[in-house]
């Protein structure tokens, strides 16, 4: 793994995103818009409702943010990266790229959720220990599932219905974590739970390094 190659990769592709603000700043508007709607519906959100509304907005709204990760590129670009790149650098860069735009993301659902909401956590490095860990699960599967639908064609359909079962276990436990951190539940398991979403995470990532430089070839 090529840490300088990663790094012009992430560049690339930072670069790559401002040249189409409109869908970079769009994908933001949509969860501001999904946020203030949820907020307007509800009127008043308690806590458990509000654990609940963050992870399913941000799901969504970073399905819509990764589908692109790889249906955007086109035959010819794999082939130029084919000669130039080893195929652990392109994924993990587009991992890593994933991995922080989804984190900017949800800080912003987040800010905006709790302007109209309040911010009802009590535990807070539980929740962004938490957090952080299920947003790189998250990206994890949202990045080889765009690899995959990519290779079939491009077909966003294909994404949606094969990351969404995927990120399931992922979705279940940041609930119960977050839970646990706005004092919904008392669960002295919970750092159990943290170290299996860190165990997902580690299983999925080892199956994506390993299926990718197949897939990429073929």
């Amino acid at each position: 793994m090529n840490i300088i190659n990663i790094k012009d990769i992430f560049i690339k592709e930072f670069s790559v995103e401002f040249r189409q603000k409109f869908a970079f700043f769009g994908i933001f508007l949509f969860a501001a818009t999904v946020v203030f709607l949820i907020y307007k519906s509800f009127n008043n959100i308690n806590p458990r409702e509000w654990t609940i509304l963050i992870w399913i907005i941000m799901l969504f709204a970073g399905l819509n943010a990764v589908v692109k990760s790889f249906l955007q590129e086109k035959k010819e670009t794999y082939l130029y990266y084919y000669t130039l790149f080893d195929p652990i650098d392109l994924i993990v860069a587009k991992l890593v790229y994933n991995f922080v735009f989804l984190c900017s993301l949800f800080l912003i659902i987040l800010g905006i959720l709790s302007v109209f909401s309040g911010f009802p956590v009590k535990d807070f490095s539980l929740f962004f220990s938490g957090s952080a860990l299920g947003i790189f699960g998250i990206s994890v599967v949202f990045t080889f599932v765009s690899v995959i639908s990519s290779a079939d064609g491009g077909n966003g359909t294909l994404m949606s219905i094969l990351a969404l079962p995927l990120v399931l276990p992922i979705v279940l436990l940041l609930l119960k974590i977050s839970q646990v951190s706005v004092r919904l539940l008392v669960d002295t398991s919970v750092v159990e739970d943290v170290w299996l979403l860190a165990g997902v995470d580690c299983i999925l990532l080892g199956a994506m390094l390993l299926l990718f430089p197949a897939l990429w070839r073929s």
